[in-house]
């Protein structure tokens, strides 16, 4: 939730009264996130052929240190 604040926090005054109207003109409905396997993730970025390797590990470092892997 403190992510969701930070983002709104972020927006210029436009954007907040667009997203206001928005939100109270269409009910927003929030999934469960999914965690894709990191190898899974790792394999479709790499079957796309357009990552070097140093990003690819970077990729995967960052991951790893992330929350929702830990």
């Amino acid at each position: 939730m403190e992510t969701l604040y930070e983002l709104i926090e972020n927006l210029t005054l436009k954007e907040r009264e667009q997203l206001l109207e928005r939100v109270s003109t269409k009910k927003v409905q929030l999934k469960p996130f999914k965690r894709a396997k990191i190898e899974a993730i790792l394999a479709d970025f790499a079957a796309t052929g357009l990552y070097e390797d140093d990003f690819m590990k970077d990729l995967e470092e960052g991951l790893k240190k992330s929350s929702v892997y830990r």
